[in-house]
Order: structure tokens, then sequence, then C-alpha cells
């Protein structure tokens, strides 16, 4: 009985180690066509705001977001692919399409 106990204990412990679960290609492809997005060009955010209380507070903010594939000038496609197999463990079944 000790024994199955510690079967049991160690085959817990190295189902807690394993990769975390794949997603479907479609899920992946999805997802990864924004990222493939971002290394073509950096998104940029603007937001304007205005607050009513005693006195009147306005406020405006810009923020830009460069993503490391696009520093490096790594093209979309092979961001595109190597996310998908990253995320699916399959090449996609469809081109990348921006």
């Amino acid at each position: 009985m000790r024994f199955c106990s510690i079967i049991l204990t160690a085959l817990l412990a190295l189902s807690a180690c394993a990769k975390p679960g794949l997603i479907t290609v479609e899920r992946a492809m999805a997802q990864c066509t924004e990222r493939a997005r971002q290394a073509v060009q950096p998104e940029v955010n603007v937001g304007v705001g205005i607050g009513v209380g005693r006195r009147v507070r306005t406020g405006v903010g810009i923020g830009i977001d460069l993503s490391s594939d696009y520093l490096k000038g790594t093209p979309p496609e092979e961001v595109y692919e190597t996310c998908v197999v990253a995320k699916s463990g399959e090449k996609p079944t469809e081109p990348l399409k921006l």
C-alpha cells in the first residue's frame, strides 16, 4: 500500500512538470496573425481624457509599442510560422494574411 502511494505521488509530481497543452492550429493562427502584424509596424495608442469635479482636469497620453521582432527586422511570415508551431505543434494550414 505504501508503495502505491509513493508511485502516485511521483506521477502527480511529474504531471505538474509537463508542458502546458497545445492549442488548435486554427486558434494559433488567429493569435499569431496579430504578432506577425506587430513585426511589420509599431502599435501607436493615443488617449484623451477630461474629468469634471471641483475643477476641470484634462489629460493626454501617447503610447508606442515596439515588438522585438519589429526591432530585429524579422519577416512577418517567419514570425507567424514560428509562433503557430510553438503554440500548436503544427505548421499553419493557411498563409499569413495581414
